[in-house]
């Protein structure tokens, strides 16, 4: 039997009001709230202002819109499984 992995996603509150609260919705519903949180502040300053992120089982991940966003948070979540 094969271990089930944890995931941990962390927004930037100034983040997704500039980038996507819909998205944190999504993955709420996806993951469970209790694995999706926001923080006022991730010390990701210069990411933060530029292009969305956010931090999945401690590893940084940007994309330049949303849909890039998503797509990079599957496949680091999916590359173990």
């Amino acid at each position: 039997m094969g271990e089930t992995r944890v995931v941990t996603i962390d927004f930037c509150n100034s983040n997704l009001m500039t980038f996507g609260m819909e998205f944190l919705q999504e993955l709420r519903e996806k993951y469970g709230e209790r694995n999706v949180s926001r923080y006022g502040c991730l010390t990701n300053c210069g990411e933060c202002s530029a292009r969305p992120f956010l931090i999945a089982n401690d590893q940084v991940i940007s994309g330049k819109d949303i849909a890039e966003l998503r797509d990079k948070l599957d496949a680091e979540l999916n590359k173990d499984a």
